[in-house]
């Protein structure tokens, strides 16, 4: 007898065949009337791929978004530390992407994760609300956060990393230079690591004696388009910055930019260091000085927590927050003589 496909499957139920997938592998993100449908296709057709539920534990990693190499860095991490562990892991962004997914950290979504069992949850730059935090402990699905935008309960263990320090290194490293106007390129204003790095750089602006100019601080995000923007205003100040921490790799990119479309070079006439340490700031040109956080270690860290949590762990545990630390490269030099 001929064996009846995915796709048979999908054309049935009216889905496509990642849905189908999805339902198949036990995948929190697909609404109930959905799951129904692919169910009875699959039991019309005597569908008998691997629909059974699979005894090994699941990490469901859910990102704000997979366009970056903040993203890349962590998933590889969290990658590594499922397959020591013999466990699942299973992606998912902001928001679903196909029609009929549930929207990750709804209550449904919830209960789809608590009802597949053995399945914890680790969100990854993502606002978490209290009742989605909630709706995590009601259906009993552990739930980690990695760079969490907002303040979490003690019960939402997370992984971070020492943002103020790295702001702080990143400006003190400027003023060592001999820079006296340094500018800030925020990240986004809502989030606690953008606000932690930026008072890092108003904290070493204070230990070197220099005046903090408000009009040197701009911007309002982490993309590349958002430091473009905010460098651009700050380099058509009249007095602008000959220096620019940036609060993220990909934003310093962004300055560079700026900075070629001012006829400025890089670091002759204006030095820029980025946070994060992603491989773009190995690729630069020039190659970009930047604050390395260890974002494989945090993925790895937060699966072992998660993991940790569905083997029994108490919930209540302190932020953990790993080392961050300035790699110089070529992007700053001293300010040109006056």
């Amino acid at each position: 007898m001929k064996r009846t496909t995915l796709s048979e499957v999908a054309a049935q139920a009216g889905v496509s065949k990642g849905t189908v997938s999805k339902v198949l592998n036990g995948r929190p993100d697909v609404g109930e009337d959905t799951r129904e449908k692919v169910r009875a296709a699959a039991a019309v057709l005597g569908y008998t791929g691997s629909a059974a539920r699979r005894p090994r534990p699941a990490i469901v990693l859910v990102f704000d978004t997979l366009e970056s190499n903040y993203s890349l860095q962590v998933m590889a991490g969290a990658v590594d530390a499922c397959g020591r562990a013999d466990a699942d892991l299973l992606l998912n962004t902001l928001p679903a992407l196909e029609q009929g997914d549930l929207p990750p950290f709804s209550d449904d979504w919830f209960a789809v994760c608590g009802r597949r069992g053995e399945t914890a949850v680790v969100a990854v730059t993502t606002p978490l609300t209290a009742e989605q935090v909630a709706a995590a402990a009601h259906a009993q699905v552990p739930l980690v956060a990695i760079d969490p935008v907002n303040s979490l309960p003690s019960t939402v263990p997370s992984i971070g990393s020492t943002n103020w320090a790295g702001g702080y290194a990143a400006t003190t490293h400027l003023a060592e230079l001999g820079h006296r106007r340094i500018g800030h390129l925020a990240g986004a204003g809502g989030s606690v690591p953008a606000r932690e790095r930026l008072a890092g750089y108003r904290s070493a602006l204070e230990s070197a004696e220099l005046p903090r100019d408000p009009r040197l601080v701009a911007g309002d995000g982490f993309s590349y388009e958002a430091g473009f923007d905010a460098a651009q205003q700050l380099l058509e100040l009249e007095d602008p910055p000959t220096a620019l921490f940036a609060a993220s790799d990909e934003a310093a990119l962004g300055a560079f930019e700026a900075a070629r479309q001012a006829s400025l070079r890089v670091p002759e006439d204006l030095s820029v260091v980025g946070f994060d340490d992603t491989l773009i700031a190995r690729w630069a040109s020039p190659k970009l000085t930047t604050v390395r956080q260890p974002l494989h270690a945090m993925g790895e860290m937060a699966v072992e927590q998660a993991l940790a949590l569905l083997a029994g762990g108490s919930r209540r545990t302190h932020p953990l927050q790993l080392q961050t630390s300035l790699v110089e490269r070529s992007s700053t030099a001293p300010p040109r003589p006056a």
